[in-house]
């Protein structure tokens, strides 16, 4: 049961960091089309509704992702006894609590912090959770669980 759901991390957190890289895009791409025309049309006070959107829609998907971690490493911890993986389930549930409140507050104030500001910080959590289901899967496969 614990491989298929650590090769289900792995695939997961390859998606992560997909889906990170496509709306850090998208949002970089949203607010400076918005300088450009706020430059060229000197039309201040105008909102980027965009920017908003992207980055609204991107932190409620990776909430997803967020959530699965936070779940992976409970079980994880409960089924899996070794050090190792005790070590690396406390650090994988601190790091994904963290970025899941951070998360929800680029939710709630989409307008004070934007999704491409946080990207790197997602990106840099899928490439850690890859690593920990890699572990994960190893130490499943190896002891049967």
């Amino acid at each position: 049961m614990m491989r298929a759901f650590y090769i289900t991390g792995i695939a997961l957190s390859v998606i992560l960091m997909i889906v990170t890289g496509i709306y850090e895009d998208e949002v970089r791409d949203a607010r400076w089309s918005y300088y450009d025309y706020d430059y060229s049309y000197n039309s201040y006070g105008a909102d980027n509704r965009y920017d908003i959107e992207y980055t609204t829609e991107a932190g409620l998907i990776t909430a997803f992702f967020f959530l699965f971690f936070i779940a992976l490493e409970i079980l994880t911890f409960i089924k899996l006894k070794t050090v190792t993986m005790k070590v690396l389930t406390i650090i994988g549930i601190s790091l994904s609590g963290i970025l899941l409140l951070w998360d929800f507050a680029m939710i709630t104030s989409p307008s004070h912090i934007s999704f491409d500001e946080v990207a790197p910080a997602w990106g840099l959590f899928g490439f850690t959770q890859l690593g920990f289901c890699i572990v994960g899967t190893a130490h499943a496969f190896r002891k049967k669980v």
